[in-house]
């Protein structure tokens, strides 16, 4: 069993998260099975028809989206589709404050991605820091209650795959040149903001329940142990997307690791040449390509089921699959704003 594999397992096991193999109305539980493996609550998903429920998914601002990013804009695409609100957050003011970016350059790389989301055909909302100033009062409100110096601990060892993404980002991690750095002060200030993206919805924007669609790497942040100290009563869960095997023995996809990534201000040939190079003739749950097709890709559940098989058994099949992916893939790579 792969690394990954056993990641997943333990994650639902050490955090007793469900398995999403549910219907969450008009998207099928096979499909919702293949792009996500765990949840804070099933249940919540399975009722997400009968309450107005907002799904949101998220990207900080180091870099253009890799495939593992493209992965947030579908997931929360297909709920849009399935007849959700949904909403997709540009977390520019956070690169800013904890990271020391370049307000500008965040700001214009936030422009590139709602440009790219709406060239991909993504129908839902996009959201920036920058501009909802309604999330900074609910920061404010939030503030009396909080001390971050006393933020959850997880009493739990890390797995394989968690010790392969630490010690690649200690190796090979290389921050943007404008990033020179923050303050204590603007590190708090950020964690502040990104808390108050939790409960704003339900807290102050009308809905019964918040969804947060997030990479399964960061789990962690979908938690309650700061919102149950304040005196509001947000309604949130997590739902925690697979992950795209990075490139080159790298165990993810990462902005910030060159060579680990597709990413789309590349060239639409190399986007080509990229994923066909990782179609190494490994299982479904080992497939780098098989999980991008999982993850972005038009296809239902019925149809990522066939390509499982054709992956098991290798052939004509499976070599025409990966060749149409790499043409959607670089399709993709070409909506980037120059």
């Amino acid at each position: 069993m792969s690394a990954l594999r056993d990641h997943y397992e333990a994650v639902r096991e050490e955090f007793d998260y469900d398995r999403p193999d549910v219907g969450v109305g008009s998207l099928s539980a096979s499909l919702a099975d293949r792009a996500f493996v765990a949840t804070t609550d099933a249940d919540a998903l399975r009722q997400a028809g009968d309450r107005d429920t907002l799904f949101v998914a998220s990207a900080g601002l180091t870099g253009p989206p890799h495939v593992g990013t493209l992965a947030q804009m579908y997931a929360v695409e297909r709920f849009h589709e399935a007849g959700f609100d949904a909403q997709f957050l540009l977390a520019d003011y956070e690169k800013y404050a904890s990271d020391g970016r370049d307000l500008d350059a965040v700001r214009e790389l936030a422009d590139d991605y709602r440009t790219f989301l709406d060239r991909i055909g993504y129908g839902g909302e996009v959201r920036t820091q920058y501009d909802d100033r309604d999330v900074l009062q609910t920061a404010f409100r939030l503030a009396p209650h909080v001390e971050f110096e006393d933020g959850p601990t997880f009493d739990v060892e890390p797995t394989e795959w968690v010790r392969r993404v630490r010690a690649a980002y200690d190796d090979d991690q290389q921050p943007p040149a404008d990033a020179t750095g923050s303050t204590d002060f603007g590190s708090r200030a950020a964690e502040l903001l990104c808390l108050a993206d939790f409960p704003h919805p339900t807290v102050a924007g009308g809905y019964d329940q918040t969804v947060f669609v997030l990479g399964v790497d960061e789990h962690a942040l979908a938690n309650d142990y700061y919102a149950a100290k304040t005196p509001f009563e947000p309604a949130f869960e997590g739902l925690f997307t697979r992950m795209v095997p990075g490139l080159d023995g790298y165990p993810k996809m990462a902005k910030t690791i060159p060579g680990s990534g597709i990413t789309m201000e590349m060239a639409p040939e190399r986007v080509r040449r990229l994923v066909r190079e990782a179609d190494d003739g490994a299982t479904p749950a080992e497939s780098t390509a098989y999980q991008m097709l999982c993850l972005v890709s038009e296809h239902d559940g019925k149809r990522l089921d066939e390509l499982a098989d054709a992956c098991r058994a290798g052939g004509e099949e499976w070599d025409a699959a990966v060749g149409a992916y790499a043409d959607f893939l670089a399709d993709l790579a070409a909506a980037w704003p120059a």
